[in-house]
């Protein structure tokens, strides 16, 4: 689940490349149907979601804790992905993810052969 589209592009065609199948959302509520529609090997979430350049609530923070509240998919491994760490008051933001149910938080820009890494570690 990412908002920025060309991003969500790019890591979707780079992860196809690398053999996995993908599903994008750009909202913690449409990756919550699809993940309630289908089975999935991992969720990779953005943080913070924007709309008009604003934060939303529909993000990766009530995501993570809905997936690890929801019997049919609590076991799925997550990774939280965040260009905001860097912000100031938002060193912790990864933690947080982490706190929540995230195995693992990633910040922007996203390094591919780490994330590819991460995702075999975590599916293997």
């Amino acid at each position: 689940m990412e908002d920025d589209l060309a991003l969500s592009y790019q890591l979707s065609q780079n992860l196809k490349e690398a053999g996995h199948h993908v599903q994008t959302c750009s909202t913690a509520s449409a990756a919550q149907e699809e993940l309630w529609r289908a089975e999935f090997d991992l969720l990779i979430t953005d943080v913070i979601v924007k709309v008009d350049g604003r934060s939303v609530p529909d993000g990766g923070i009530g995501l993570i804790s809905w997936v690890r509240r929801t019997e049919k998919c609590r076991t799925i491994p997550i990774i939280a992905i965040t260009g905001t760490a860097k912000f100031p008051g938002m060193e912790h933001i990864l933690s947080t993810t982490r706190q929540v149910g995230a195995d693992v938080g990633i910040e922007k820009p996203i390094n591919v052969d780490h994330i590819l890494e991460e995702i075999d570690f975590l599916t293997s």
